[in-house]
């Protein structure tokens, strides 16, 4: 039996899900639209695609730019997955910075439509600047892309 890599196998489920959601028509400024097309994924799409997500926003602007993106209401999920996957300091960090950016605790459609139009203040900011430290401090400790990989690994085999 062939393996696949780690990479390749989420690269291959990253692509099948964007090919989903660009067949799906989405309304930009409908939160609901994109959270039901993305709840419409298979489970490992579903994982690779909130986690990607995450990653390709922190990377460009951090935690900050991840929640100025529609994907900002995904936290909770990505939390799930993390816990999943056995990336536990990764999920520690994604849960302390809904704790900033959602202080009040809103739950479900009401964090969604919130967290859809968030406008963070620059105290705001600035905590989640100390967490994009840490989560860029996890990258020699919580390989993702392993983590994520053998978790899909037994999902798919």
């Amino acid at each position: 039996m062939n393996t696949i890599s780690n990479r390749a196998l989420i690269s291959r489920l990253y692509k099948s899900a964007e090919d989903h959601l660009k067949e799906v028509n989405i309304d930009s400024q409908n939160w609901a639209s994109l959270y039901n097309a993305v709840q419409d994924l298979n489970v490992p799409e579903k994982m690779v695609f909130i986690v990607v997500k995450l990653n390709q926003k922190v990377t460009r602007g951090g935690l900050s730019e991840f929640y100025h993106s529609p994907y900002g209401m995904f936290a909770p999920e990505i939390i799930h997955v993390f816990n999943e996957i056995k990336a536990l300091a990764s999920a520690d960090i994604i849960a302390s910075s809904l704790n900033v950016v959602n202080p009040i605790e809103l739950l479900d459609h009401s964090f969604k439509a919130f967290i859809f139009n968030v406008k963070l203040t620059d105290h705001q900011r600035s905590q989640l600047f100390q967490l994009d430290i840490r989560y860029d401090n996890l990258q020699d400790i919580e390989n993702l892309e392993d983590l994520l990989g053998n978790y899909l690994q037994t999902l798919v085999a």
